[in-house]
């Protein structure tokens, strides 16, 4: 996957870990990363991240149609909020990567054929397509076991930061 050529719709969950790594502004540096205007009017606040970061990812907007789509795929999925619908379709209509870790959203959009990218695989490939450091790498997957609020597992967390570094130890919290 070149996270660089093909576009990925992000769902507030990933900026908010991309926030707490400190690598959320190496991610918007990335020509093809966008999320829907009306998550972005809505959903991102302060608990979400660096507001002014945020602001600076580019944005798609939903038409009607998919508008209407996605209110009834929240009727359909009662397991998923309308911004999930939204980003699934955007996802979905613009042939793009979905940057989620909603095991529920993933779902669909596997089901559906929709490519799907998480968090810790995004920050991978920042640093295999030298958009980050190695060193920006560790740092940022470190402050992710340091943080309450991530739902990312901390052993998955912690067997990415020992792929890249065999005498690098977490401490514990």
């Amino acid at each position: 996957m070149n996270i660089t050529t093909k576009i990925i719709i992000s769902d507030t969950n990933i900026i908010t870990d991309l926030c707490n790594a400190k690598l959320i502004d190496s991610f918007i540096e990335i020509d093809n990363i966008y999320i829907s205007d009306l998550i972005l009017q809505d959903e991102i606040n302060s608990k979400t991240g660096d507001v002014d970061l945020i602001g600076k990812i580019k944005t798609l907007s939903l038409s009607n149609d998919q508008l209407i789509e996605a209110y009834q795929l929240t009727d359909e999925y009662k397991s998923l909020s309308t911004y999930d619908c939204m980003n699934y379709i955007l996802a979905r209509d613009n042939d793009g990567i979905l940057a989620t870790g909603d095991k529920r959203l993933i779902s669909l959009a596997n089901d559906n054929n929709v490519e799907i990218i998480r968090t810790l695989k995004i920050i991978e490939l920042m640093y295999n397509h030298k958009l980050i450091t190695k060193n920006k790498l560790i740092k940022g997957l470190d402050l992710l076991t340091k943080n309450d609020h991530t739902r990312i597992p901390i052993d998955d967390i912690e067997q990415l930061i020992k792929k890249y570094t065999k005498d690098y130890e977490v401490n514990p919290k």
